[in-house]
């Protein structure tokens, strides 16, 4: 099997510019986040290691920060660890009317080669909606905690029944995927046309599960890049 060549400086620089330029942030609720936690903009190069695209290329975060260094449209920090609008330029409006932007993505073919989803969410004979490959991309990050737990008491989380409990519940939000641990855990859920009442509504009311009481969290800031270090690897293995 003849392996994929490696992306060279020129394709790496353009790939990580189109990320954190004005047309991809009127859009990309992921990136606008990371940059909008740090005062300064800067965004770990972890996080452009977890886009489809950067994966595909198989490079490393040196080579990242090594095709950034005299790009025009980007700053890499001293340590090269970390990259950021070119003097921390301001983001752009967010724009909000998705059905126009996947439609400009149908006629452009997408600013970075991206293809379009479809307008709206299709639904399959089982009444669930079906996932397409943008669902996967940049997901929201849900923490579920067991609430009232006392010190040294034990009580392992079933994962799987805090997954379906929320898809029963709220079966407008699309989740790609679920993790767990003794008190807790995370899941994903799809950016792509995000209900986000529903957020709101899942964040606002503790649920019941099993008998144990769950609250969920949106993770933000340092939580959620601690779940991408720590967590990045098994999200893509599973999706």
């Amino acid at each position: 099997m003849v392996e994929a060549p490696v992306a060279d400086g020129a394709t790496i620089k353009k790939q990580i510019e189109y990320y954190l330029s004005d047309s991809n942030l009127t859009r990309d609720r992921f990136f606008r986040e990371q940059i909008s936690t740090d005062k300064e903009g800067w965004v770990d190069i972890a996080h452009f290691l977890n886009c489809n695209k950067v994966k595909t290329m198989q490079i490393s975060s040196e080579s990242i920060a090594e095709a950034c260094v005299d790009s025009t449209d980007v700053d890499v920090n001293p340590e090269k660890t970390k990259i950021r609008r070119k003097d921390n330029k301001v983001l752009p409006e967010l724009n909000t009317d998705r059905k126009r932007d996947a439609k400009a993505a149908g006629k452009a073919g997408g600013a970075a080669g991206a293809t379009a989803a479809p307008e709206e969410d299709q639904v399959g004979p089982d009444g669930k909606i079906i996932l397409v490959e943008k669902d996967f991309d940049n997901p929201l990050i849900i923490a579920f905690n067991v609430e009232g737990i006392a010190e040294g008491e034990e009580s392992k989380v079933n994962w799987k029944e805090v997954e379906k409990a929320v898809r029963e519940t709220y079966p407008g939000l699309k989740l790609t995927y679920a993790r767990g641990d003794p008190l807790g855990g995370q899941l994903a859920v799809s950016n792509l046309r995000l209900k986000t009442e529903l957020i709101d509504q899942l964040i606002e009311t503790n649920m019941t599960i099993q008998e144990k009481s769950f609250k969920f969290t949106k993770l933000e800031g340092e939580p959620l890049k601690e779940f991408w270090q720590n967590q990045g690897g098994h999200y893509n293995f599973c999706i």
